[in-house]
């Protein structure tokens, strides 16, 4: 090959590889800007809005104190703390604007930073991150200690924008004294966008002495909603981990709030929600509010502001509209003990295509007056409830467990299944199902599996058999046995008056269980009322699998089935039948083995290729047709001899032709 050959093929060759290579590898380098001080922070600042091109990180050397910074140019730009705070003045913000991308921290989690307010009082401003744009908030990121007097969000408020939070802990920020206090730690406004997949949000409040009725406004209107998490005007918060925790709303959703605003009320009427809660994991807990300490959905109570006082932008409804809540832990949240209702979950009147969805989620120990797991207020909704455990919670009124008050009509209405609504208490009545003036369709008690721990005493840690009435003046726990009225018609139940349930034990029941020798296979388990006649008991038909030597047959049971009294095991024993193993014989057993391929025969015996069972009267006539005839053998072993030889023969010519090749 020619010189000139060999450095063209070598050019096409580098070309090629180049061509190959990922595009990251021929990504520019981010262009990192230290700064150490206010005024640096600034000029960083300047520089990013003024690029045409690049991506920018701003990297903290030391603690800073800054005036606030707006981002506006669409080249990405991150904020890296290095284990450093930067603390925002009164009335200041980090905003990113349309069009703009801010991530906070290392994606990877490596860095701290830390933003804080300084706790000062501001006046009608947004949070501590004002997001019109895109936000990214990485593991290591604080947002923490913004305290404001009016307006949507203490924290952070996206208006308009997407906020994702992968991470990090938003702390002890809050809106509190104003009329307009939406979203301590987040507010998600005007068809804005809130993912948080983890991290933390913490001691957030949303708190205000102003009360709407007592300046004769409508008494509907809510001035202090969603101490963790609020949601209106066609926004959505998607919430997948993460802990939304300890945060207040002296109104309405301690934890998270997703509510109509104003707009949505004029526009559409009552029950019109057009935003989005979709809370896919995580936990909830230790929320404090008068109603929905939780979490709140609501159409029926609303928000009465616009947003800095200008008009809300048409945005449209949200995609998902309604609130659904699955594979969450909600617990020890607290509403008002006179009047609150729904410390867990609180949905009111949503209509159509708004829907209310609560599954596979665990709903525990939290307090209210009327529905201290669950309740529903209001017509038009349509709850369901399914694959949940609403357990231990309390009721200082009504349905410690569940709770419907004027929810009928048309599409109206609570569908519960595969749900253990049990074991929770009300001071009142209803220890775990209130209806008032509501309609409910409840799956039958005893699915729950579940045993009743309340009072009384005689069916405490008694397997739950039915829907019982615990009514105001013959509580459940009062009433003698005989007294106690099972709720025939459980599986739709409620339209006018009031209904009081509880899933509790009448009549004792009894575990029978089916297994094997050692028990340590359960053919079946079920549990019977006490009494149950042997014959209306199903058996099971019990199988074993084979080993080397035996099958199993079914023989009985090791004692007889009778009238269920107590709790009892039945095992199942197995005869054991030899397989058709050559040379393994069994002697005096049923199916007795027998060299060769055995096929069983009269009485038990079996017949093999040309061997019998000896002593075995009934299986001569087997053995007779299966042996050769009796008499001189010599012409059958000489056959044999000379086939032998023949085959020796054909095996060494075989051999010597391979030899012969060989050679």
């Amino acid at each position: 090959m020619s010189k000139k050959r060999r450095v063209l093929t070598f050019v096409a060759a580098l070309a090629l590889y180049a061509l190959t290579m990922p595009i990251s590898a021929f990504a520019a380098t981010p262009t990192t800007i230290k700064v150490g001080s206010s005024s640096e922070f600034d000029k960083a600042a300047a520089t990013v809005n003024a690029a045409t091109g690049g991506e920018y990180i701003i990297e903290l050397t030391d603690d800073i104190q800054t005036g606030g910074v707006s981002f506006s140019s669409s080249q990405p730009v991150s904020i890296v703390g290095n284990g450093h705070t930067m603390t925002l003045g009164q009335y200041s913000s980090i905003s990113v604007q349309s069009g703009a991308q801010l991530n906070l921290g290392a994606a990877d989690g490596s860095d701290t930073l830390k933003t804080s307010g300084g706790n000062e009082q501001s006046n009608d401003v947004p949070g501590l991150l004002y997001i019109q744009g895109t936000c990214n908030m990485y593991p290591g990121v604080t947002i923490a200690d913004r305290k404001g007097n009016n307006y949507f969000g203490g924290g952070v408020t996206v208006q308009g924008g997407t906020f994702h939070m992968y991470g990090g802990t938003i702390d002890n920020c809050g809106i509190t004294g104003g009329s307009i206090c939406y979203g301590g730690g987040v507010a998600v406004i005007y068809g804005g966008a809130f993912t948080m997949d983890g991290g933390e949000i913490k001691n957030c409040f949303a708190t205000s002495s102003f009360k709407a009725s007592d300046y004769g406004m409508d008494s509907r209107i809510i001035t202090s909603a969603g101490g963790g998490v609020y949601v209106s005007g066609g926004s959505s918060f998607v919430m997948t981990g993460g802990t939304i925790s300890n945060n207040k709303a002296n109104e309405m959703g301690g934890g998270v709030a997703v509510v109509a605003s104003i707009d949505e009320i004029i526009n559409g009427g009552w029950g019109n929600l057009q935003s989005s809660a979709q809370i896919l994991g995580g936990t909830i807990s230790g929320n404090e509010a008068n109603d929905g300490a939780g979490v709140l959905s609501s159409a029926y109570f609303y928000a009465a502001a616009y947003g800095l006082c200008a008009p809300t932008p048409n945005v449209g409804a949200a995609e998902k509209p309604g609130l659904f809540l699955e594979n969450t832990t909600i617990t020890n949240n607290t509403a008002d003990q006179d009047e609150g209702y729904g410390a867990g979950v609180l949905a009111v009147m949503m209509k159509s295509p708004a829907a209310a969805e609560i599954r596979d989620c665990t709903i525990t120990k939290n307090s209210a007056a009327i529905g201290g797991g669950v309740a529903s207020y209001g017509n038009f909704t349509s709850l369901t409830i399914d694959g949940c455990t609403i357990t231990g919670n309390k009721a200082a009124n009504y349905g410690g467990g569940f709770a419907a008050e004027s929810n009928s009509g048309e599409g109206a209405g609570t569908t519960i299944t595969d749900t253990k609504l049990c074991n929770n208490s009300a001071g009142r009545a209803a220890s775990d199902v209130y209806l008032n003036g509501s309609v409910a369709k409840l799956s039958a008690a005893k699915d729950m599996n579940e045993l009743y721990l309340g009072k009384p005493d005689d069916v405490t840690n008694k397997k739950i058999d039915g829907w019982y009435l615990d009514n105001e003046d013959a509580r459940y726990t009062t009433q003698a046995k005989e007294q106690r009225t099972e709720c025939a018609n459980y599986a739709s139940i409620g339209s006018e008056g009031k209904v009081y349930l509880i899933a509790a034990a009448k009549p004792s029941l009894v575990k029978i269980t089916f297994a094997n020798e050692d028990g340590t296979t359960i053919y079946s388990e079920d549990w019977y009322e006490i009494g149950t006649k042997a014959d209306q008991i199903t058996v099971p038909t019990p199988t074993k699998p084979s080993d080397d030597k035996y099958d199993y047959v079914f023989d009985s049971w090791h004692k007889e089935i009778t009238d269920a009294t107590e709790d009892v095991v039945y095992k199942a024993q197995f005869k054991k039948v030899p397989k058709n193993n050559p040379g393994n014989s069994d002697t005096g057993k049923p199916g007795t083995d027998a060299p060769g391929n055995n096929t069983p025969g009269a009485g038990g015996s079996q017949t093999n290729g040309g061997n019998a069972n000896a002593g075995a009267a009934s299986s001569s006539a087997n053995a007779d047709s299966a042996i050769p005839p009796m008499g001189d053998h010599t012409a059958t072993v000489l056959g044999a001899a000379l086939t032998g030889t023949g085959v020796l023969a054909l095996a060494g010519a075989i051999c010597a032709r391979k030899r012969k090749r060989i050679w």
